[in-house]
């Protein structure tokens, strides 16, 4: 579907990944850690299991990624995933999606492409029923989260990890 730009700049095309763009993405991410300065970007250890993990989740149901495509290559995307809980009060469909690997390689930034990638994947996440969208925003990326309409949440986010 082509979408404009958030800047009014050209026309992206922005398109849902499939299995066979498993590569591409995990190259977006490696470019994300890389960006936010984690260590171990490089190993091929994990890369291999998240090769191994987008083909897979690509093909099912409760993962959609979203693509924009420049000179043939993936240039640009965004991944959401559905998680899926006990119904509540704010969540009553008991089903929550999380946003991440959002991440446009540097020679194509400023064009929209992530703008035009989140906006796919929520519209995704929206139309499977999904109640509320998480993310964890770099500072690079928190404004164009706030322009979406995401905000603080009521609770802290805490994490436990061996």
């Amino acid at each position: 579907m082509p979408v404009t730009g958030g800047d009014g700049r050209g026309t992206d095309r922005v398109r849902r990944a499939r299995p066979t763009d498993a590569a591409a993405l995990v190259g977006l991410r490696v470019e994300l850690m890389r960006a936010m300065g984690e260590d171990g970007a490089e190993e091929p250890a994990w890369q291999d299991r998240a090769l191994d993990w987008f083909r897979d989740a690509l093909a099912g149901d409760d993962a959609a990624a979203f693509v924009v495509d420049e000179g043939g290559r993936v240039v640009a995307g965004a991944l959401v995933t559905i998680g899926r809980g006990a119904p509540s009060a704010r969540n009553p469909h008991g089903l929550a999606a999380h946003l991440s690997n959002v991440c446009t390689l540097p020679p194509a930034r400023g064009r929209g492409h992530a703008r035009a990638c989140v906006e796919a994947a929520i519209g995704w996440a929206r139309a499977a029923g999904v109640d509320s969208v998480a993310l964890h925003a770099t500072p690079d990326g928190e404004d164009l989260y706030r322009s979406l309409g995401f905000t603080d949440t009521t609770y802290t986010e805490l994490r436990l990890r061996w």
